[in-house]
């Protein structure tokens, strides 16, 4: 019985030690800096290695079985993460050990016309590998 006390007063004390940390000490409510949206509304990556940005985004697939064109399109974005820079011209899209070429397409590098890659599983995963500045980039996906 007085262990179970102790541990519901220790609780009690780290509960109150997390809500002083939390709360500050009469510093006022915080606020959180304002975050500008991607310019395409999809999710930003950063580039190992690198400044700029790639950022996914993914329409979504009917079906598995209906063919789409740009299912997937990948922008790159300056380091500010919200201007849009020319894309490679070429890169591949692996997932596993099957290997989709991108082809440009306007801003984006964009899936070509076939069956949906990503129907049903919530996100776009694999590794995104293009050329920047004459040097290879390899990005890993995992986008949900």
């Amino acid at each position: 019985m007085i262990r179970r006390a102790r541990a519901h007063v220790g609780l009690l004390l780290l509960g109150l030690g997390l809500g002083f940390g939390i709360s500050g000490c009469g510093g006022g409510p915080t606020t959180l800096p304002e975050t500008t949206p991607p310019p395409h509304q999809g999710n930003v990556i950063p580039i190992p290695g690198r400044k700029e940005k790639v950022e996914v985004v993914q329409k979504p697939a009917t079906s598995k079985n209906a063919p789409m064109t740009g299912e997937v399109r990948f922008y790159f974005l300056n380091e500010d993460g919200k201007t849009t820079i020319a894309p490679p011209t070429s890169g591949t899209l692996e997932l596993g050990k099957k290997k989709v070429e991108l082809k440009t397409e306007g801003e984006a590098l964009v899936t070509p016309s076939g069956p949906a890659l990503f129907a049903g599983t919530g996100g776009v995963d694999g590794v995104l590998k293009v050329e920047l500045d004459g040097k290879p980039a390899t990005i890993p996906l995992g986008v949900r």
